[in-house]
C-alpha cells in the first residue's frame, strides 16, 4: 500500500467512524421511541379495563401522575402526524400503536444490520492499515 492509498484508507476509516457514531445516535433515538410507544400501549391497555366513572391515576412521564375520572374508557386520542390528533376507539388506538411498534422494531433491526456491516468494514480496513504501517 503506497502513501496515497494509506491516506485514502485513513480517510475512509474516519468516515466509517463518523457513520458508526451516527448509527449509535439513531439507535438511541429509536430506543427512546420504542420505550415511549410501549409505555403508551401499557397505559391504554390498563385504561381500557377501568370502568366508566372510576377515578384513576394517569402517568404523564418523569414519575408523575394526574388524577382523572374516566368518562369514556373505550375512546382514545391518537396522534396521526403533523400535530394532528384524532378521537378513535381504544382498540383502534392500540392497533395503531402495535403497527408503530413493529415499524420501530424493523427500523432498529435494519439499523443494527447496517451498523454490523460498517463495523466489519472498519475492522477490516483497520487491519489493512496496521499491516501497512508495520511493513514500513
Amino acid at each position: 500500500m503506497d502513501e496515497e492509498e494509506l491516506q485514502q484508507s485513513v480517510r475512509t476509516l474516519e468516515f466509517y467512524r463518523v457513520q458508526l457514531e451516527s448509527f449509535d445516535q439513531q439507535y438511541e433515538f429509536l430506543t427512546r421511541a420504542m420505550n415511549e410507544h410501549n409505555r403508551a400501549k401499557e397505559t391504554m391497555e390498563a385504561y381500557k379495563e377501568i370502568k366508566e366513572g372510576s377515578e384513576t391515576l394517569i402517568p404523564i412521564g418523569a414519575g408523575s401522575f394526574l388524577f382523572a375520572k374516566v368518562s369514556e374508557p373505550n375512546k382514545a386520542m391518537v396522534g396521526v402526524g403533523a400535530d394532528v390528533v384524532i378521537n378513535t376507539s381504544i382498540d383502534d388506538a392500540l392497533a395503531k400503536l402495535e403497527t408503530r411498534i413493529k415499524e420501530v422494531e424493523e427500523a432498529m433491526k435494519s439499523l443494527s444490520e447496517r451498523y454490523q456491516e460498517v463495523a466489519g468494514k472498519a475492522a477490516e480496513l483497520t487491519a489493512k492499515i496496521q499491516s501497512a504501517y508495520v511493513k514500513r
